[in-house]
């Protein structure tokens, strides 16, 4: 731990993705708020404005983690960090000047996602270039833990804001369009993302990967092709990312979505209740990851963990659609939260330990796809069912396949051990070594 906090390089990029992640809720409360009140509260048009913001994480997510092993994981920080501040006040600029439509949104959403996405594989995967390897679970639990304490204040910090900047507009400026407090929200987004790009400026430029590592001259979309294959043939990381695939479209990529629409429509709430949801799915989010830490659960009894987690998650998106009570809602989003924390910090730990450096960036890429590359698909499945059937039959449509999947995985032995390398395996992915501050020699 003092050898961490110790380490420059690992304190900025810790501050920087806390900096982030901190503006991340701003857009994350604003952007679907906004939407809802331009669309009159349609989910099927929610839907898609976040489905526009998912497309781009389906592409860019793949092409920044073949980047990453192109260039640098810093290099693709930077770029992304960049670009994403520079869309985002373009967009306040423009709800200044224009009253918002929903191809304003749509816009918005497909530039900002791309930028984002970039940054996904490369924010996991510098980890291992600058700290040893024997700090890197530690190093997931800080960054990560830190980012789901964000989670769990954030949002309310957030929302406060949110109603701060509507009074204050709302007294001050009596011919005030009604959306500006969410333009301030979008502004103070991009702010907080340029100070952490200047924090990835300070860090020190990374050495590009050599040509034993990769072969710089390989076409982008042959690399894609290559990591594909990589993920596919290995027998661990094609079961893994396969039920990844399969759990995101059934429960965590609805609740993109979902969590607002409960917000606004359901329980008839403002920005600040919709901001004390985000803040309990964060606070277990934070419990999960903790607990990581405490338990310091063998990598091989991965599966079984995510599996028998993620059960219990699919029977609390269930009991999501039953209630009416704001409190029972944030406990059952606190269960959720716990099993994602608990997922990540595992997940990404397992990655970094067994999957060589030269193909780590793009192999992360994959896994992210799997997540949030797919976010479109469940967005639209979550909104086609809403505009067809009620929240109570949404839920249990969705989360009842999520526990026949969960039960399925339980009973298959090669599934529950899909976190168990052998030895031949083992050899194979580990076929690389580290110096003592965690570069490849």
């Amino acid at each position: 731990m003092i050898e961490l906090v110790k380490n420059n390089e690992f304190r900025l990029h810790w501050v920087g993705m806390l900096l982030t992640q901190i503006g991340a809720y701003f857009t994350l409360i604003a952007l679907p708020w906004l939407t809802l009140e331009v669309t009159n509260n349609d989910p099927m048009l929610l839907a898609i404005v976040m489905a526009c913001f998912g497309v781009p994480h389906s592409v860019f997510i793949l092409i920044g983690g073949v980047f990453s092993d192109r260039l640098t994981p810093l290099t693709v920080i930077r770029i992304g960090r960049l670009g994403f501040a520079l869309c985002t006040l373009v967009f306040s600029a423009s709800l200044v000047l224009w009253s918002p439509n929903i191809l304003m949104l749509i816009t918005f959403a497909i530039t900002a996602g791309s930028f984002s996405a970039l940054c996904f594989p490369a924010n996991q995967s510098i980890i291992p270039h600058i700290v040893p390897s024997t700090s890197i679970m530690t190093a997931n639990v800080l960054t990560m833990g830190g980012n789901f304490i964000i989670q769990s204040f954030a949002p309310v910090l957030v929302g406060l804001c949110l109603l701060w900047a509507k009074s204050f507009i709302t007294t001050t400026i009596p011919s005030q369009i009604e959306h500006y407090h969410l333009t301030f929200a979008f502004f103070v987004d991009a702010m907080l993302v340029l100070l952490a790009s200047t924090c990835s400026m300070l860090m020190r430029t990374q050495k590009k990967p050599t040509s034993h590592d990769i072969k710089v001259t390989t076409k982008l979309h042959q690399s894609i092709i290559d990591s594909f294959r990589y993920t596919f043939e290995h027998p661990n990381l094609s079961l893994i990312v396969s039920y990844l695939m399969l759990i995101s479209i059934l429960i965590y990529g609805p609740l993109v979505i979902f969590i607002p629409y409960l917000a606004k429509v359901h329980l008839v709430s403002n920005e600040a209740g919709l901001s004390y949801l985000f803040a309990s799915q964060g606070v277990g989010t934070f419990i999960g990851a903790m607990l990581v830490s405490v338990l310091k659960p063998k990598m091989r009894y991965l599966g079984m963990y995510i599996l028998g987690l993620d059960l219990f998650a699919a029977i609390a998106f269930i009991c999501l659609g039953f209630q009416s009570s704001q409190i029972t809602i944030c406990i059952l989003l606190m269960v959720l939260g716990c099993t994602t924390g608990f997922a990540i910090v595992a997940g990404t730990t397992w990655y970094q330990l067994h999957v060589p450096m030269n193909k780590l960036s793009s192999a992360i890429g994959i896994v992210l796809f799997s997540v949030h590359g797919l976010v479109p698909i469940s967005s639209i499945t979550l909104g086609t069912l809403l505009d067809v059937v009620d929240i109570k039959t949404a839920t249990s449509i969705l989360g009842g396949l999520a526990v026949a999947a969960c039960i399925m995985g339980l009973s298959f032995k090669r599934v529950r051990n899909m976190g168990q390398v052998n030895n031949q395996s083992n050899s194979e992915t580990l076929s690389f070594e580290r110096t003592s501050n965690g570069k490849v020699c």
